[in-house]
């Protein structure tokens, strides 16, 4: 019924009875409502945390992905992958560890990095919507260099709007893999002589 049927209901007056499917779709309504604003609250309260720790890293993250897109892509899917396997892999002996009778404790071996990795993927979420942002944003400022909190409320509000749409939770869920992946391909090149020192002393 949706918007009609909240209007049908709030126009009934005391003596209208709203039929069941009536007050199903107000309830829908109302749960979405709720969802939308948490979704918001939440975004903007992690994303304030960002900007006023790492704004500078952000905006480098955005070019990353803005300039290499591909490959941030890449870095993001690569770095999931391995995050899910090796929490599964966690699991896995944790789980051994219990059948072999190691004391409760032992399920903290899967509950931190549950925890941490539900963290991660909030952040990286709020990075993604602030990426967007700064990129619908970089056309219009003078300098390549957008307000970043103008850059989170209208990243956040495209991306929640996108949402709604079939198939539109997909755009959020891209920039989050893109936000994973920039930051990855960031670290990555920085430690590249590093990896590269490390991998020839193994082979030595």
């Amino acid at each position: 019924m949706g918007w009609a049927g909240l209007l049908t209901l709030l126009t009934a007056g005391v003596g209208g009875i709203p039929d069941p499917a009536e007050l199903v779709a107000v309830g829908d309504i109302v749960v979405r409502v709720i969802v939308a604003i948490s979704y918001l609250s939440v975004t903007l309260v992690v994303g304030a945390a960002v900007i006023s720790n790492a704004g500078g890293r952000v905006r480098t993250i955005g070019e990353e992905i803005r300039q290499h897109p591909i490959e941030s892509g890449g870095f993001g899917l690569g770095t999931v992958v391995a995050s899910v396997g090796g929490y599964l892999l966690v699991g896995v002996i944790a789980a051994g560890l219990a059948e072999l009778g190691a004391p409760a404790q032992v399920g903290i071996l899967v509950l931190v990095p549950l925890v941490v990795g539900v963290v991660g993927l909030v952040v990286a979420a709020t990075v993604g919507q602030l990426v967007v942002g700064l990129i619908l944003l970089r056309r219009f400022s003078d300098d390549g260099r957008p307000n970043l909190w103008l850059a989170l409320l209208l990243g956040t509000i495209l991306v929640g709007i996108a949402a709604v749409l079939p198939a539109g939770n997909l755009i959020g869920a891209a920039m989050t893999v893109l936000a994973i992946g920039g930051g990855t391909r960031l670290v990555w090149n920085a430690n590249t002589d590093r990896i590269h020192s490390f991998r020839n002393a193994l082979l030595e």
